[in-house]
């Protein structure tokens, strides 16, 4: 064989493995797009594409199925003016967490809003270099309202006994959110969280509750994934709910 065949032939089966190890991570969780039927938000609006990415992103991020091959062969680096706009928002941290405080009255959950999900913290750093802390803050103070809103609901939803385990998710910048396979529209804006329940029992009480909260206008967009995680969208461009109706 020829130099240059041999070349082709190491190509397509690069090509190959990425894309057989990207199915079979999606397929392991027996969770995909087609779990979710097509429905219509309160308003008329069908939300099939929006729905099916976020549960995309949902998947990744929760279950961190994005492996080490998939990183090596696809992890897109972030330029230096997206590094700076992550390190402008770390000046910003100790800012963000009085306000937050001052808010919520001290609550802990604060400070699980500026450190990105622990899941994809090889993801994080095959984005930014492994000497980049992992702290995310939204350098644009008018956004940090909305995950103090969020800190404000799960305080409620824990007031009527609802048990919360963990927020792993806040802002997740580009390219970072195109890594973990997430949806455009939503995390990158910095206007919801992701929560985790003490259980998928207890996240659809919680859900339950949420629902009540969106209907009095707190928040504006929920995303339930079948697990024991939420999606709590305070300021979501979209306003809908995807994976589960409010009745």
């Amino acid at each position: 064989m020829t130099n240059k065949f041999l070349l082709s032939l190491m190509m397509i089966s690069t090509v190959g493995l990425a894309s057989v190890s990207c199915s079979r991570a999606e397929g392991d969780l027996a969770l995909n797009e087609e779990s979710y039927s097509s429905y219509e938000t309160e308003d008329g609006t069908d939300t099939t594409q929006s729905d099916s990415e976020d549960i995309v992103e949902h998947i990744h991020e929760e279950f961190g199925t994005i492996n080490t091959d998939i990183q090596a062969l696809g992890c897109i680096k972030a330029t230096t003016k997206q590094e700076s706009g992550v390190n402008l928002g770390l000046t910003k941290k100790d800012e963000f967490l009085a306000q937050c405080a001052a808010e919520t009255n001290n609550s802990a959950w604060c400070s699980q809003l500026v450190r990105p999900n622990p899941n994809s913290y090889n993801t994080f750093s095959c984005t930014y270099g492994s000497d980049q802390e992992h702290i995310l803050v939204h350098p644009d103070e008018s956004v940090w309202k909305y995950p103090i809103t969020g800190v404000k609901v799960i305080k409620a939803l824990e007031a009527k006994g609802i048990k919360v385990s963990q927020i792993y998710n806040w802002w997740r910048p580009e390219p970072y959110n195109k890594n973990v396979g997430g949806a455009a529209g939503r995390h990158p804006y910095g206007t919801s969280i992701d929560v985790r329940f003490s259980s998928s029992a207890m996240a659809n009480v919680a859900f339950k509750e949420l629902c009540k909260i969106r209907k009095a206008g707190t928040i504006r967009a929920i995303g339930h994934y079948g697990s024991a995680s939420l999606h709590i969208g305070v300021g979501d461009k979209t306003a809908n709910t995807w994976g589960k109706y409010c009745n």
